[in-house]
């Protein structure tokens, strides 16, 4: 599919395996805090990994103001995971040129700052992408594509600009991560708790894709390695496609949420700066957000929000074609829901008591921005379902 001028779009590669779930730093974030002021030398020391875009031609995004505990205004993050083979510990997954973010989670925290919602949006929408210059100086026109193509053709910037075009909602922040923060978070929590209806064998194979994913049938806890090859695999669990695999990474990050509190991690200094260590080497992020101390602040504004306030949905969708899926009106309610700091999916407002009636005036309820873990499209950190896995027989 052609560019508007001399540019095309690079087709990914033909089994885009190498793909992780990014919403790690962004829980963290969300229901925890940083260490305490003893490490403090050190903490600061952490900020001098992290790495930033230059996001002048961006609208809403934070630049370099001071991140501030007491802010308690909504605020929506754009999370972006890189399948970037260069750094430290993102070697070993295939020799892939570039990056592609085929995990975008828009994170939207309601005012007050006691809950949140994480819409995954599907690499495979069709959309419109505005125009987009790369890091080259390379100019795009705009163009009909699928979503992750703006990140491989012009990188996060355009990513961002694409959200804020297709859906109206404004993005303040935002992070990108790769591999290897991800695989240690999940070490240093001493792993996460998956679940199989049976076992998965997902062989890497060369020239042909693979995740390396080997579990049997039942609950495992698994480590870094592990759940970044449980969080890339397609073929070999479910039905294979796309939207299945954002299902399971909801469902995964669920559980992730309960191991960072049952382990204790928040509360203990020399684990969460071994935990900062790995995010701030593998982040990007926006200027405001560019040290220790602003993430921790960031951190600490939110420490009211409980897991069971936080809730993963799936931007609602049609199927366009074999595995591709566009926006249709309830996505747009989703979007406008957001841009409302209003609660998704709607919550009934309790109809008012009667003046006959003998119930106390306090029993009269209003509508809050925290649905229930049951509603349709939604997940909370409180359920977790065993994944249905292809039984594949080891050869």
């Amino acid at each position: 599919m052609s560019l508007q001028g001399k540019h095309r779009v690079r087709t990914g590669p033909k089994h885009p395996w190498m793909r992780r779930l990014t919403a790690t730093t962004a829980v963290m974030l969300l229901i925890g805090t940083a260490a305490g002021g003893g490490a403090s030398y050190a903490i600061n020391n952490l900020g001098k990994h992290i790495k930033t875009i230059n996001s002048g031609e961006l609208k809403h995004v934070d630049k370099a103001k001071t991140v501030k505990v007491t802010d308690t205004s909504a605020t929506n993050i754009l999370i972006m995971g890189s399948d970037s083979r260069s750094g430290a510990g993102n070697t070993g997954y295939g020799k892939v040129s570039g990056a592609r973010s085929d995990t975008t989670l828009l994170v939207h925290i309601y005012k007050g700052r006691k809950a949140a919602t994480i819409v995954s949006i599907p690499r495979d929408t069709y959309v419109k992408l505005p125009p987009c210059t790369d890091s080259k100086g390379n100019q795009y026109g705009v163009w009909s594509a699928k979503f992750n193509a703006a990140f491989s053709e012009a990188g996060p910037i355009c990513t961002i600009k694409t959200v804020e075009s297709v859906t109206g909602v404004p993005i303040n922040k935002f992070m990108v991560l790769d591999f290897n923060g991800f695989k240690q978070v999940v070490d240093a929590v001493g792993g996460v708790e998956v679940c199989l209806t049976s076992p998965v064998y997902d062989p890497v194979r060369k020239g042909i894709g693979g995740s390396g994913l080997n579990l049997p049938a039942g609950y495992s806890t698994i480590s870094g390695k592990q759940a970044l090859a449980f969080v890339r695999a397609r073929e070999s669990l479910g039905d294979g496609s796309d939207i299945g695999r954002i299902k399971r990474q909801q469902e995964f990050l669920s559980s992730m949420v309960r191991s960072l509190l049952s382990s204790g991690m928040l509360k203990n200094p020399a684990t969460m700066y071994k935990v900062l260590g790995a995010i701030t080497s593998s982040m990007t992020t926006s200027e405001d957000l560019a040290s220790v101390p602003a993430l921790e602040n960031f951190a600490l504004s939110m420490s009211g929000i409980s897991p069971q306030n936080i809730k993963f949905v799936t931007v609602p969708f049609d199927y366009v074609g074999k595995g591709n899926v566009g926006f249709n009106t309830k996505s747009q309610e989703l979007f406008d829901a957001l841009i409302a700091d209003k609660p998704w999916p709607p919550v009934a407002p309790t109809p008012s008591v009667s003046p006959s009636s003998s119930a106390s005036p306090k029993s009269t309820k209003t509508a809050s921005p925290t649905p229930t873990p049951s509603e349709s499209g939604v997940i909370s950190p409180g359920s977790y379902s065993c994944t249905e896995g292809n039984n594949r027989v080891k050869k």
